[in-house]
């Protein structure tokens, strides 16, 4: 059976205020025509269906549209779980309706863990059926209850237990199903030890990453283990059946200088060597960094503008400039835009690109004895924790005191999270 696994769509997601509708729009096509041309038996997608848990009704739109082309594909049955940007609630509403339709939701942890083991019936195949361990992302109140005064070290310990309990109990009840021969494919939306994400950490996406297990906690019963919250296509920790599929589309400018892909695997019977490949997700707009001197900023641009009104591409190129300067530039926006104007269709409206942020940083170190540089990042660049960071570095204090408050930090704000998306 081939199985195409999927994360990470964050549907209704905007960046810097701009729309990602159609992009997303043009990924979902791909991802329709991508089912039937690999004949793809079994769709997984392993959480963050969407980028806030009170999307948008376009967002929410583009889920419901897909779906009902879905089931019109070849494909014989879907499974979705909820990641940490979704409501569980709004995911399992409509649950007994897509069920009869062979699209499996499970938004949020159930009370008996049986429950997230689902078969689905594949026939025709080397297997007349596959179960699937449908685990979402797990809440801190879906594995313990919080103690007062726990110090954070402890919390987490115990959190990371829960996370390895709640594997170990749906496997068992998984193999208690197993028919002979039955293979069993898990899923997640967590952070694993031993993945790789320094694309973007830093990014208001990545919410949960203290709540990681290792990639050899999972039980040996599971054949394939597909995850999400990971943005970046991998396997974690030299363990090829357990993966992370990747974002459908790029989230921020840094995870534009990557592919985005889904995963193709293709599954035997129980306990058979799986294999499994990357397929890229074609960008249906592309996001540049252009970073430097002005002089040399105001070239590429041009480089730029020229290929576009060649290329004509559908949706418009943005671009993220980073200027490196000393000094304060006037104008600095307008200069950008002349620049790539200059190049452009005097008569166009519409330029062939569009900058959509731009900053600067000092091109030159700050001698010791002037103090520390001024940043100029206004706020809303910043991430809360950058802010907390700083505070702290205000404040003085020891490197231990600073770790252990940060680390606190951390706690609160995922705490925080989970209470916004509790129902």
């Amino acid at each position: 059976m081939r199985i195409l696994h999927t994360a990470d769509w964050h549907l209704g997601h905007r960046l810097y205020e701009r729309d990602r509708t159609e992009e997303h729009r043009a990924a979902l096509a791909w991802l329709l025509q991508t089912i039937e041309e690999e004949r793809v038996d079994l769709l997984v997608i392993a959480g963050d269906i969407f980028d806030v848990t009170n999307p948008a009704n376009q967002a929410r739109e583009l889920y419901y549209d897909f779906l009902g082309k879905l089931i019109k594909t070849r494909c014989e049955a879907a499974v979705i779980i909820g990641g940490n940007h979704d409501s569980a609630t709004m995911l399992d509403a409509p649950r007994g309706l897509l069920q009869s339709l062979q699209l499996h939701v499970v938004g949020a942890a159930r009370a008996q863990v049986q429950s997230e083991v689902l078969r689905i019936a594949m026939p025709g195949k080397d297997s007349p059926s596959v179960l699937v361990a449908a685990v979402p992302y797990l809440r801190e109140r879906d594995l313990r209850k919080g103690q007062f005064g726990e110090k954070s070290e402890d919390r987490l310990t115990a959190m990371r237990a829960g996370i390895r309990q709640h594997y170990e109990e749906v496997a068992a009840a998984a193999e208690a199903m197993r028919q002979a021969g039955e293979p069993i494919i898990a899923t997640g939306h967590l952070f694993a030890s031993g993945a790789t994400d320094a694309e973007d950490k830093k990014s208001h996406i990545y919410q949960a990453d203290e709540h990681n297990i290792d990639a050899g906690h999972f039980p040996d019963c599971f054949d394939y283990v597909a995850l999400g919250h990971v943005h970046r296509a991998q396997s974690v920790g030299e363990k090829d059946h357990v993966r992370y599929s990747g974002s459908l589309i790029p989230l921020t400018f840094v995870e534009g200088q990557r592919p985005r892909s889904v995963r193709i695997v293709d599954l035997g019977k129980a306990g058979e060597k799986v294999s499994s490949h990357k397929l890229e997700v074609p960008y249906a707009r592309n996001l540049h960094r252009v970073n430097g001197p002005l002089e040399s900023i105001l070239l590429e641009l041009q480089t730029l503008a020229t290929r576009y009104l060649a290329e004509k591409p559908a949706l418009q190129p943005w671009v993220e400039v980073k200027i490196q300067t000393d000094t304060r530039i006037p104008n600095l926006r307008r200069t950008l835009l002349d620049a790539v104007r200059a190049v452009s269709d005097a008569e166009g409206d519409r330029l062939p690109l569009e900058i959509v942020r731009i900053s600067t940083e000092r091109q030159s170190p700050v001698p010791q004895d002037c103090g520390t540089p001024q940043d100029t990042r206004q706020l809303n660049e910043l991430d809360p924790e950058d802010v907390f960071t700083r505070l702290l570095a205000t404040e003085g204090g020891d490197a231990e005191t600073t770790t252990a408050l940060l680390s606190d930090f951390r706690t609160l704000r995922n705490w925080m999270n989970d209470e916004m998306t509790a129902e």
